[in-house]
C-alpha cells in the first residue's frame, strides 16, 4: 500500500512538473563559465529534473540495510546486552561485598 501511495503522489508531482516545464519553452541562456549555450527553458527544466531523480535515486540507495545484516546486528546486540548486564552484576556484588569489608572495618 506504500509503495502505491508514493507511487500516485510520485505521478502527480510528475504531472505538476511536466505541465510546469510546458508553460516555459522560450529560450534561455544557461551560463556553464566557460560557454553560454541558448536553449528552450523546457529542455533546461527537463533535464534538472532528470537530475534530481538521479540523485534522489543514489541517495536512496544507500538507506536499505538488507535482513541478514538487521538480523546480525540484532544478535550482536542481544549479545553485548548479555555481556554488560552479567558485567554490572559482577560488579554490584564486588561493591556489596567491598561496603561489607568496609563496614566491618569501621565498627573495629
Amino acid at each position: 500500500m506504500n509503495k502505491q501511495r508514493n507511487l500516485v503522489i510520485g505521478l502527480i508531482i510528475v504531472l505538476v512538473l511536466v505541465i510546469f516545464a510546458c508553460l516555459n519553452t522560450e529560450p534561455v541562456a544557461i551560463n556553464f563559465g566557460f560557454f553560454q549555450p541558448k536553449m528552450p527553458l523546457i529542455i533546461v527544466l527537463v533535464i534538472m529534473l532528470l537530475l534530481g531523480a538521479l540523485v534522489s535515486l543514489l541517495i536512496g540507495k544507500g538507506e536499505k540495510v538488507s535482513p541478514d545484516v538487521k538480523k546480525a546486528l540484532a544478535k550482536q546486540k542481544k549479545e553485548l546486552d548479555n555481556k554488560y548486564q552479567s558485567e554490572i552484576e559482577y560488579k554490584d556484588k564486588q561493591i556489596a561485598e567491598l561496603k561489607k569489608v568496609n563496614n566491618s572495618e569501621a565498627t573495629k
